[in-house]
């Protein structure tokens, strides 16, 4: 005859493995996405610092524009496409061979020989590049759907805004890494971070597992409730847990229509998402420009500045996990909603206030990336959250592509902006320059003269600014500028070089010069105004779903009220 205990003991299985091995699992998968995905950004910002030597071979800036760009909508296509696959599959495969993809295409990058001519040097990288854009996409996607299969609802915040801190420490150590390795050559660029990022590959094989059911554990949302207590806070005794039967799979398609293109919440989060990144990227691929011509800034503090405006991001994004996850119980939204009436207000002052300080513009910067870096981090955590572990992936895919679609507005869209608000200035400034040297408008020569006078005016400015050690040759560099419009003034007048005189070069080069000033001036307060807008229209957005919640946190809750009744 049996024994009671032993009834009770076979009527309550024991979990399968022990909740040591599961915190440790918990943490590896953590950590092991954020180390890896690290490595994709090592060979994914590899040709920022490649792109000077590049330019040396004959690569133009206009051609390394178009295949940045055309990573860029790739890229964001690729996140949501390859996001739908990533649901399906494995993520220690899927993550660990987009690695070494991307790795691959770094390699042959590094190899292209310069031997081959700029032409097709630039389209043996631009190509490969693009197939990086594709390849990246198989990033982002298996780390949603680890985060959300390996931690429970009511933690999502804070450990999304931990792995997030991943985006910054890439960026970051890739720039250290290839500030180095530039100095051997713009191939290094590629293949050194190729080379580690292979080893992350590896490592990614051996650090991931899939979904906690299929390593023989308990489904996260009963070990957290058993662990760690009930929604309503109180404590609950670690009592064996019964084998949770394996839940009905409706199909890839059915997950994607049910929680993803029939949910208005992420349709939502991926306009907000776009507006976001509007002020993100404008921030990030303008920044120095903006800095130097219209607030009068050099060049050297304004890295600074853009530096500052990451690492305040950092903070943000620590911040806005506590906040979802503390003060506002699982709201992301509404995080997202202060965050962005924060963003909006920075940008404003950014906006109208009209100095050269160096520490107030880094100030306002600063403030601006720890406001937009929180929603950047949040918006996937909420997307993945709200349409359940079953679409984690595909979900945050779909707002990171309306997120890279803004790259339109902030490339092109800033160009156009601000060529638009500039061209009756630099008609005025053409007007006055064809004044003083008595030819036509319409001049072929008059192209030549503006650029050889702010070539001039800056030499100038150099020389006068230089150190002893660098006077002499800064000085050499300024008469050779001078040397350069005095000639083509005297080819547009058809006289002698000797004959144009100094008055006259004078005045041609300060007239350039100061009509430069208003030029740089004239268009940026047009964006700055767009990153306001931007924000508030990204905080309209957000405050639709202000109390969105995931439907398993709100089906826990309701559960443990009805228990408690």
């Amino acid at each position: 005859m049996s024994s009671p205990q032993l009834a009770n003991s076979a009527a309550t299985p024991q979990p399968a493995r022990p909740d040591s091995q599961y915190e440790y699992w918990r943490w590896r998968i953590l950590f092991g996405t954020m180390i890896g995905y690290i490595f994709f950004y090592f060979v994914r910002k590899s040709i920022t610092m490649a792109m000077p030597g590049l330019e040396e071979v004959g690569v133009t800036k206009t051609t390394l524009g178009l295949f940045l760009t055309i990573h860029g909508v790739l890229y964001g296509v690729s996140r949501f496409v390859n996001g739908i696959w990533s649901d399906r599959v494995n993520p220690r495969y899927f993550m660990s061979i987009g690695l070494f993809l991307a790795a691959s295409t770094n390699v042959f990058c590094g190899v292209a020989p310069e031997s081959i001519g700029a032409t097709k040097l630039a389209w043996v990288i631009g190509t490969f590049w693009i197939i990086n854009g594709w390849v990246q996409g198989m990033g982002f996607p298996p780390c949603a759907k680890s985060l959300t299969h390996w931690f429970a609802p009511r933690e999502h915040g804070v450990k999304f805004a931990t792995w997030n801190i991943s985006h910054s420490l890439g960026a970051g150590l890739v720039f250290l890494l290839n500030s180095f390795v530039v100095g051997f050559g713009w191939h290094y660029c590629f293949l050194v971070p190729a080379a580690l990022s292979m080893s992350g590959a590896i490592f990614l094989f051996w650090a991931l597992r899939d979904a906690p059911e299929k390593e023989g554990f308990e489904p996260v949302e009963q070990y957290y409730e058993r662990t760690r207590g009930k929604a309503d806070g109180s404590a609950v005794e670690a009592a064996p847990v019964a084998e949770a039967e394996p839940e009905q799979d409706a199909g890839c398609w059915a997950n994607l229509r049910e929680h993803v293109f029939s949910n208005w919440a992420i349709w939502v989060l991926c306009w907000a998402n776009f507006f976001v990144y509007v002020v993100r990227f404008s921030i990030l691929d303008w920044a120095p420009t903006f800095l130097t011509q219209a607030k009068g800034v050099d060049l050297k503090a304004a890295g600074w500045a853009t530096a500052s405006y990451e690492i305040f991001g950092a903070f943000g994004i620590i911040l806005s996990g506590f906040m979802m996850d503390k003060l506002f119980k699982g709201r992301g939204a509404k995080t997202c909603f202060y965050y962005m009436l924060g963003c909006a207000a920075a940008a404003f002052l950014f906006w109208k206030f009209n100095s050269s300080n160096l520490v107030l513009n880094a100030l306002l910067m600063s403030l601006i990336g720890f406001f937009i870096y929180g929603p950047q981090c949040l918006i996937g955590c909420v997307a993945s959250t709200v349409a359940t572990k079953k679409a984690a992936a595909a979900s945050s895919g779909l707002t990171g592509l309306f997120g890279y679609l803004s790259t339109l507005v902030t490339g092109l869209g800033v160009g156009v902006l601000v060529d638009s608000a500039t061209a009756p200035v630099k008609a005025e400034r053409d007007q006055t320059i064809a004044a003083i040297v008595q030819i036509d408008v319409e001049n072929e020569n008059l192209a030549g003269i503006v650029k050889a006078a702010e070539g001039l005016y800056d030499a100038e400015r150099r020389a006068a600014n230089a150190k002893p050690e660098k006077a002499e040759s800064a000085a050499k560099k300024a008469e050779e500028a001078r040397t350069s419009l005095t000639e083509k003034l005297a080819a547009a007048t058809g006289v002698e070089a000797s004959a144009v005189s100094a008055e006259k070069v004078d005045e041609v080069k300060a007239t350039a010069g100061a009509e430069r000033a208003k030029i740089a001036e004239a268009g940026w307060p047009r964006v700055f105004g767009m990153l306001v807008i931007s924000s508030f229209i990204a905080a309209a957005l957000f405050a639709l779903i202000l109390n969105l919640r995931s439907p398993e946190l709100v089906k826990a809750e309701e559960e443990a009220k009805a228990a408690k009744a």
